[in-house]
Parts: C-alpha cells; sequence; structure tokens
C-alpha cells in the first residue's frame, strides 16, 4: 500500500469539501432510484459531443477540442501505471 500527502492552502481545501458535498449529495440522490432510473440519469448527464472550448489569451484565441478513444487507456489505469513506474519502495 502506497501513502500520498499532498498539502492544500486553504482555498483549495474547502473547495475540496465543497466537491465532496457536492458529490454526497449526488451519491445520495442516486441510491434514492431504481436500476433504470439512474442509467437514465446517466445518460442524460453525459456529454453528447466532444468537449471543447475556446479562450483568448493574448489576442489570440485557442480552441481546444476534446476527443476519447473507446479503447484507450483509462484515467485511473494511466494514473496508477504512472505511480507504479516512477515510486520505488
Amino acid at each position: 500500500m502506497s501513502v500520498f500527502q499532498i498539502e492544500l492552502t486553504e482555498k483549495q481545501w474547502e473547495i475540496v469539501e465543497e466537491v465532496w458535498a457536492s458529490v454526497e449529495k449526488e451519491m445520495a440522490h442516486l441510491a434514492t432510484l431504481s436500476r433504470e432510473q439512474r442509467l437514465a440519469w446517466f445518460r442524460e448527464h453525459q456529454y453528447p459531443r466532444p468537449i471543447s472550448f475556446e479562450r483568448e489569451i493574448g489576442g489570440t484565441v485557442y480552441t481546444v477540442n476534446a476527443h476519447f478513444s473507446k479503447g484507450a487507456e483509462t484515467a485511473d489505469g494511466k494514473v496508477n501505471r504512472i505511480l507504479n513506474q516512477n515510486i520505488t519502495l
């Protein structure tokens, strides 16, 4: 088992607590739904198209588009792989 410690500013910790509270509230709501209702909720809350946005920085407009491959490595798998490669015990 690996143990990680990170230090957060007070503002960062407030954001973490706010996100946790939001997740717990949503999980409590989802727990009240039937399996079919939960699946419908997840379908409704998926991104219907690739994530994209534009930002102007210093007079230049940057367009960002995110695309996800169905066979790609998951974020969780990638983080675990990177951590396992870079941690020596």
